[in-house]
């Protein structure tokens, strides 16, 4: 058994001292450990700027998205503007077409009258022309 014992304990050294050969030294170990704590700044670094970077980005997309809302409603208006003044167009027009009709028919006294009638809505017509940028039929 002791010839056993001493190759177990040559082995066991061997083995000791092919690992202490296979390990870092402590300079090496410290310079990781620097390395890895410059990395680890370096990462914190760059995720704080991609963070604020993102953050830019979100503000300007939601500052956009409130423009394009506003333009939205905006043309809502400008819809609905159009629409009403197509509205009262229309009803001049119908203004003018009876007003005519009527001073065809009525009696010679009240043909002046028609005649100012008519004018006053051809008038109030072609304004609204101008203003739709339509031209009379």
């Amino acid at each position: 058994m002791g010839k056993l014992m001493k190759r177990s304990s040559i082995l066991v050294s061997l083995l000791f001292s092919g690992l202490m050969a296979g390990c870092a030294s402590d300079s090496e170990l410290h310079a990781v450990r620097a390395d890895t704590s410059t990395l680890a700044r370096q990462n914190s670094a760059y995720n704080q700027t991609v963070t604020a970077r993102v953050q830019q980005l979100s503000d300007r997309v939601s500052q956009f998205e409130q423009s394009q809302a506003e333009t939205r409603q905006e043309v809502a208006r400008a819809a609905a503007t159009v629409e009403e003044l197509r509205v009262q167009l229309q009803r001049l027009q119908g203004d003018v077409q009876e007003t005519q009709h009527l001073a065809q028919r009525g009696p010679t006294g009240e043909e002046g009258a028609s005649a100012a009638e008519v004018a006053n809505f051809e008038t109030r017509l072609g304004e609204m022309e101008r203003q739709l940028g339509v031209t009379p039929p």
